[in-house]
This record gives C-alpha cells, sequence and structure tokens, in this order.
C-alpha cells in the first residue's frame, strides 16, 4: 500500500534522471466470481474487484531545465459485460494533462480527488470499509471533473495536494448551478515504517437537482505502521450534511508472507445516512487474502459482512434496516 501511495506522489514529480520522454500503454484486467447476501441472496461475476479494471495511456515529456508534460488517459472497463465503466464514460477514471518541476506539479482535467489518495492508506477495493459505507471522496466523489490540481514535492517525506473543481460546468439559472463543485486537500507524510495522511473535501451542491445548498464537508484522518512483516492500520472519517454527522472509526491489521498476505479488519460507522437518526449504525467486519502467482498476476478471496442498526441498510444486494447484509467472492487479477 506505501508502495502505491509512493507511486502517486511521484507521477507528478519525475526527477530530471527518470523525466526520460515516453508513451506507455497499461491496463489490469480483474474479474472475480461472488455471492453476495442482503434482501435476496445472488450469485454473479463482477469485474474489477482487488483493482479496476482499465486501460490507459500515460506519457511524459522531458521539456528541459527540469520541466516536464505529462498526460494520463484511463478508461474503466467492466470486464464481465465487455463494456465502458464509469457510466459508459471512454476515460472515465482519469483525463488529465499537466505540467511539473522543481516547483511541484499541476495537473488540469478529470482527476481523482485529494481524499481519495487519503483513502488508499486503509483501501478502496468494492469490500474495503470505506467503499462499502461509502465516504465522500472514495465511494462518492472519488474524481472531480474539471479539475485543478496542485501537487508540492516531498519535503523530508511530507507531501502537499490542492484541488478544486470547477464543477459540472451549469447555467447560473439552473436550480444546482454549483452541482459537483468541490475543494479538496492532503498532506501525507512517509517516513520509514510510519504513514500518515489528512484529507479534507468540501463538495458545494451533491444533490443536482434541488435548489439551495446542499453542502458535504469531510475529514479523514488515516494512518499506518509497518512491523517486518505486520501492518497495522487505524483511520477516522467525519462527514457533515447539514442535518447530521456521519463518523466511521475502523482498525486493521495485514500479515505477509513470501507471496501471500491475509488481512482482517473491524470498523463501526454511525449516523450513515447523516440524518441523525437513531440506530443509524452499522459495524463491519473484513477478511481478505491473496497469493501472487507472479509479479503481474495474483489470486484472491475477500469477504465483507455488514450488520446494520434499525435505521441503518448499508451493505450488498439492497440491504435493509436492522438486518445483515454481506459478499463473498474469489477472483484473478492481470497487470500488463
Amino acid at each position: 500500500m506505501k508502495k502505491h501511495l509512493l507511486m502517486l506522489a511521484l507521477l507528478p514529480t519525475f526527477s530530471a534522471v527518470q523525466a526520460q520522454s515516453y508513451v506507455m500503454l497499461y491496463g489490469v484486467a480483474d474479474m472475480a466470481l461472488e455471492r453476495v447476501e442482503g434482501a435476496t441472496t445472488t450469485t454473479r461475476m463482477a469485474s474489477g474487484q482487488q483493482f479496476a479494471s482499465r486501460i490507459g495511456f500515460r506519457g511524459v515529456e522531458d521539456l528541459g531545465g527540469g520541466l516536464n508534460a505529462q498526460f494520463v488517459i484511463e478508461g474503466g472497463l467492466d470486464l464481465d459485460r465487455g463494456t465502458l465503466a464509469e457510466d459508459g464514460r471512454a476515460f472515465g477514471r482519469q483525463s488529465f494533462v499537466g505540467l511539473s518541476g522543481r516547483f511541484g506539479g499541476v495537473r488540469l482535467g478529470r482527476q481523482y480527488t485529494p481524499m481519495n489518495d487519503v483513502a488508499n492508506i486503509v483501501g478502496t477495493k468494492p469490500y474495503d470499509v470505506l467503499s462499502v459505507v461509502p465516504i465522500i471522496g472514495n465511494g462518492d466523489q472519488r474524481r472531480a471533473d474539471n479539475a485543478i490540481t496542485y501537487l508540492s514535492p516531498a519535503f523530508n517525506g511530507l507531501s502537499v495536494q490542492l484541488q478544486h473543481s470547477l464543477g459540472a460546468e451549469r447555467a447560473g439559472t439552473d436550480a444546482s448551478p454549483d452541482f459537483q463543485q468541490q475543494t479538496g486537500a492532503h498532506a501525507l507524510y512517509t517516513s520509514g515504517p510510519l504513514t500518515l495522511g489528512l484529507g479534507l473535501q468540501r463538495v458545494a451542491d451533491a444533490d443536482g437537482s434541488t435548489p439551495g445548498d446542499q453542502r458535504i464537508n469531510a475529514a479523514l484522518l488515516a494512518g499506518s505502521y509497518r512491523f517486518d512483516a505486520f501492518t497495522l492500520t487505524a483511520y477516522v472519517d467525519s462527514e457533515d450534511k447539514g442535518v447530521g454527522k456521519m463518523k466511521v472509526y475502523g482498525l486493521a491489521g495485514a500479515y505477509g508472507w513470501g507471496a501471500n498476505t491475509v488481512s482482517v479488519g473491524v470498523a463501526k460507522a454511525r449516523d450513515v445516512a447523516g440524518l441523525g437518526a437513531s440506530d443509524d449504525d452499522a459495524t463491519l467486519f473484513t477478511l481478505q487474502g491473496s497469493h501472487k502467482l507472479s509479479h503481474r498476476t495474483a489470486l484472491y478471496a475477500h469477504f465483507t459482512r455488514v450488520q446494520n442498526g434499525s435505521h441503518s441498510a448499508l451493505g450488498f444486494n439492497n440491504p435493509v434496516p436492522c438486518c445483515a447484509s454481506s459478499g463473498v467472492q474469489a477472483g484473478v487479477r492481470h497487470h500488463f
């Protein structure tokens, strides 16, 4: 996970040594068979369960003097049907162009939010807690259209990211002219076995059709510490929707040996609808395992169970309040 975060931090700030000009095709093919229970029980195929299935192009040009140009154009795929993911967008995962140098980096286009990068410390797979709940900046609004992002260089392990999205480009006379306008920031710190992240995100209008103010303010604090083969992760998320505050607290541990990794986690979500209803809580348990067949191919299995309160309805397959919901899956993932 820390390697993944480091790659995210380095993408916009290639050094002079790294910044050779290139264009690269890359992707992920990931499919699983799963059984999900809630109001009903269903067995089905699911795409992109350990890593989202995708195909993309990434390019860098060395402009000299430490200045580089780069782009990423990446589209999501639903391998079970052979269709585009991300609501049918051709390149709905990422599509941006930017410049980077000693000052850091600036990117323009559709991008991940700073909050999502902090969520990566915990995990952002469909069976992970912060996707099941879901939180703003990961499960919802994890990407921003029409976004301007600044990424700082790393100073003694600390990097900062600032982002503002102009939103859905609506006319001022629209009922929700500020729909999807959002501002976010994060600070990431890495030192040896320790990783810490703080993400902040404000969505100006999360509704899209109702006049008035439907803003959401969210904060996520996450950290992990590696003890040789064992990694401990803790996190707390808070979201204010104006009429109620949702909070998520979680703890997880992962142990790796050889080509294998096993992790377990537990989390508590309070006031998950953000409406202040009594017993609008849920408890979540996760169990995950993976085995690498090679550097590019792995087998995996995930299990998540959600125990809902009397007014909570989180989970899989149309869950209902007060009832348990769960999902179990096994799949194969290949990077290329």
